[in-house]
């Protein structure tokens, strides 16, 4: 085990030193490919000897034209958009199956800086579409993974993380320093944050959203006044609360963790993310964005369509003329829900109607009694794994069988215990069960408190986690 963990610290110092050597290199390169050029009064480029004349546009390299030439072509994007994306600055909240698409587009592209903010560390369950962070990455910050992935991309360009969770102490801070901010984050209060960030700092916010085989995309808080091309100089776009002036209940709220998502459906949002944060900095008007529009994309039958979005709120508490959010909040507080999921923990049921794993454990083993664990996880989870002898009746579909469980819950001789994954699914089911059945049979009623996860930890480390 000594010679295991000394390996492993050697690895970690050496990654720690190759990173900050690719920082170095990346800078430097960096300062010499944004270096302008000397030029005669005609605007040709001349070499250190002044020698030869030649004209490489009005400011961008040799290097530059030869490697952006596929989309220098484009009529909408050419020289002065190159330019532009080259002097551009992205900031992407989050390194996940979003951010991970979003940033190697915009890399790729030359955007001239980019920023990723992300708290968590890489884990085997991201790599499936987190595709910038590899099996040798487990445990390692996504931020940095991300941006040393993002500089073997693309050496020219400054490439920032930022490995912390963005809060109101931070967030306007940070997102200052950027002309447009990508929301590739998984959870509403970053969201509301997110929103009312880019109001205050007078920047676009670009949001997707992806779960299980669906995705959606839109653009907030757009301003005409920082497009010259736009007509309608006043013209201001909604933001995130014009649309949802309320946030929605924490248990209706999924994830990709706790949902499931196939790969490829972020990838596909995140990869048109980057596309409109492209248009956005080459000065594409707000009738070739996705201002008032909604992106709705349906993996299952392939379908892509926008529907219309409400327009700017007069009485918005953030955007409206006269705010009443005026500098950033608890938006926990605000939303009631966490800003993460690692450790959501609802707490809906008393104590007495709980029970922890190795309680639940003991009270296993007696076989005189009829111990019935309902596990209300979705068909697939459950069939990937649960405890011997569990039954399960999933939580989108107990209303349907909710007569037959109630049944067998009045058969039971012994506790009823509801299970899930991390034990907030469990606590919403037992709920609506204790809201419906006789009095007499509440006391029986449990939920395992901290779910299948608690049951790995405290009873049998051989149960898998996902």
């Amino acid at each position: 085990m000594d010679i295991v963990s000394n390996l492993e610290r050697e690895i970690a110092e050496l990654r720690k030193s190759l990173q900050f050597k690719e920082q170095e290199l990346s800078d430097l390169k960096h300062q010499m490919g944004t270096a302008k050029l000397n030029t005669d009064k005609n605007g040709f480029a001349m070499d250190s000897t002044n020698a030869l004349k030649v004209q490489f546009g009005d400011s961008i390299p040799k290097w530059a034209i030869e490697r952006y030439s596929r989309q220098i072509l484009l009529p909408d994007i050419g020289v002065k958009g190159q330019e532009k994306l080259m002097k551009g600055k992205v900031l992407i909240v989050g390194a996940g199956g979003l951010g991970c698409p979003a940033s190697v587009y915009l890399a790729g592209a030359g955007v001239g800086e980019i920023g990723i903010v992300d708290y968590d560390s890489v884990d085997v369950t991201n790599i499936h579409r987190q595709f910038l962070h590899s099996e040798s990455d487990q445990g390692v910050s996504k931020a940095e993974s991300a941006a040393n992935s993002l500089r073997s991309i693309n050496s020219r360009i400054k490439v920032s993380a930022y490995n912390e969770q963005l809060d109101s102490k931070n967030a306007l801070q940070i997102a200052s320093k950027y002309d447009v901010i990508l929301d590739c984050s998984d959870n509403v209060p970053t969201r509301y944050m997110l929103s009312d960030v880019c109001v205050l700092a007078k920047v676009p916010l670009i949001s997707g959203s992806a779960l299980k085989m669906e995705g959606q995309l839109t653009i907030y808080g757009y301003r005409a006044n920082r497009n010259p091309k736009e007509q309608e100089a006043t013209y201001r776009g909604p933001c995130y609360r014009c649309v949802f002036p309320t946030p929605p209940p924490a248990e209706t709220v999924g994830s990709c963790s706790a949902n499931g998502v196939a790969g490829s459906v972020p990838g596909a949002i995140g990869a048109l993310q980057s596309l409109e944060a492209i248009k956005l900095l080459v000065g594409h008007t707000k009738d070739k964005l996705l201002v008032e529009r909604l992106l709705l994309f349906d993996g299952e039958d392939m379908t892509f369509r926008t529907v219309k979005l409400r327009g700017r709120n007069p009485s918005c508490p953030s955007c409206s003329d006269s705010p009443t959010i005026t500098h950033l909040i608890d938006y926990e507080m605000f939303c009631q829900s966490q800003a993460n999921d690692k450790e959501l923990n609802l707490r809906l049921l008393p104590p007495e109607n709980r029970i922890s794993a190795t309680q639940l454990a003991d009270k296993l083993t007696d076989l005189d009694k009829r111990h019935l664990l309902v596990d209300v996880r979705s068909e697939p989870e459950f069939q990937m794994c649960s405890i011997d002898g569990a039954v399960n009746y999933p939580l989108d579909q107990i209303h349907r069988n909710l007569d037959h469980l109630l049944e067998e819950i009045r058969k039971c001789t012994s506790h009823v215990t509801f299970i899930c994954r991390r034990g907030n699914d469990s606590q919403i089911a037992a709920k609506r069960v204790l809201a419906v059945i006789e009095e007499d049979h509440r006391g029986k009623i449990k939920d395992l408190s901290g779910g299948l996860h608690a049951w790995s930890r405290d009873v049998d480390e051989n149960f898998p986690i996902y």
